[in-house]
């Protein structure tokens, strides 16, 4: 059928079909534009693969490399937290354990210095943990910016540290020990100064343990503790009548009045010289448990909320801690604690009752009373002398002691 076909085409159709179709079989595939037109594409397209592999894989390697350096930080912070105390930035007790074994393998001689901060508890008591917490930080930095290279400052207890000084003799050791005394004394007070007892010991027998070691300079510490306690408490009282100024709830002159007024009355009174001396310590440090109030309660004017006033009750309580460490002041405790308290068993903080309140106590209620109510203060009227013996006798029986009142008032009345 085919060739039927073809027969019956002339053979100028034959020629001119030949001349339209023959040259599309002869043209070179090279000269074919679909070709070029299919290889770009082709190459485009590969040049496009090969870009984003090349991205993704930079992507990959920087990754990686971000992730190599997250996991080396990590593990030295991980390895910085294992041996360092989180607080001051020392050594902990855990590298100071695991050190021991390194430390005297070396040479001798080998020295300690064991700190031990003085009065923590009562900071913390008065001023507050942060006020504690302070107090350490600042202990650390005095130790580790007066010891030299080579030498391990450690935390080991809560107030308690030590400075390991291999290959480092008695004096040498003795001569730190003074530059960390000297820096703890001339330090700010914030609010107080880190007053530590310091205890040194050197080793230079190799039979001898590091216990042993320990042991001796932990009694140097205890011994420098003691010798110095009345000093460390004389600080600290300092400090915290420092602190009560400068909060401007009162001023000097009002314990100067209250000193002069309660000692006139002891004498009214025919005290003997032990109770006249507690008086005046009683006047001096009756509202040492203020210390650590804020100023914005102490300075409020108007009624206080119940939150406040609990603050504010607690002060006797605080004031008693404060001064029962110290033999120099401990004996006026007691007045400290009960000068808010009231005859009729109605005051704070124990609730006591007639002659349970201690006579310093009573004497300087009533002259305290007297003093407050005749001078100004934020939160109440100022009171003319007439005012304020007339409310002292209305109270007398209920708040104050009436022997005690009767007396102020007829010493008053002559004035």
């Amino acid at each position: 059928m085919f060739t039927k076909g073809l027969a019956q085409i002339s053979q100028q159709e034959r020629k001119e079909i030949e001349q339209r179709w023959m040259p599309i079989q002869k043209k070179n595939l090279f000269e074919n534009r679909y070709f070029w037109f299919g290889l770009l594409t082709l190459l485009l397209g590969l040049s496009i693969i090969i870009i984003v592999i090349s991205i993704w894989n930079a992507s990959l390697k920087k990754a990686v490399k971000e992730k190599t350096k997250a996991l080396e930080v990590s593990t030295q912070e991980l390895l910085y937290k294992t041996y360092h105390d989180e607080l001051t930035g020392l050594y902990n007790r855990a590298y100071f354990s695991e050190i021991l074994e390194e430390i005297q393998s070396k040479p001798l001689p080998l020295s300690i210095i064991l700190a031990d901060l003085n009065c923590l508890k009562i900071t913390n008591d008065t001023f507050g943990h942060e006020a504690g917490d302070k107090l350490i930080i600042n202990m650390a930095k005095l130790i580790q910016s007066n010891i030299e290279e080579g030498h391990i400052a450690c935390r080991i207890g809560g107030d308690e540290m030590i400075v390991i000084m291999p290959e480092t003799d008695a004096r040498k050791s003795l001569d730190i020990l003074a530059k960390i005394k000297q820096a703890t004394i001339s330090s700010k007070e914030e609010p107080i100064r880190p007053l530590v007892a310091l205890g040194a010991a050197t080793k230079i027998n190799e039979d001898e343990s590091f216990s042993r070691l320990f042991k001796r300079a932990e009694e140097k510490m205890y011994e420098n503790k003691m010798d110095e306690s009345e000093y460390t408490y004389d600080k600290v009282i300092g400090s915290f009548k420092k602190a009560i100024l400068e909060n401007e709830y009162e001023s000097p002159e009002h314990y100067e009045r209250l000193k002069a007024l309660c000692l006139e009355l002891g004498y009214a009174m025919n005290l003997d010289k032990e109770d006249l001396d507690a008086l005046d310590l009683l006047s001096d440090l009756h509202d040492i448990g203020k210390a650590g109030l804020d100023k914005e309660i102490l300075l409020k004017e108007g009624p206080l909320t119940h939150d406040e006033w609990e603050k504010i009750k607690r002060h006797p309580e605080l004031g008693f801690k404060i001064v029962s460490s110290s033999v120099k002041f401990s004996h006026v405790g007691k007045g400290i604690l009960a000068h808010h308290e009231h005859w009729d068993g109605k005051g704070y903080p124990q609730g006591l009752k007639g002659e349970e309140i201690p006579l310093i106590a009573r004497i300087f209620a009533v002259v305290e009373a007297y003093d407050v109510m005749t001078h100004k203060r934020p939160y109440k009227k100022t009171f003319t002398k007439n005012e304020a013996v007339l409310e002292l006798k209305n109270c007398s029986g209920t708040q104050f002691d009436s022997r005690v009142a009767e007396a102020f008032i007829n010493m008053i009345d002559n004035y």
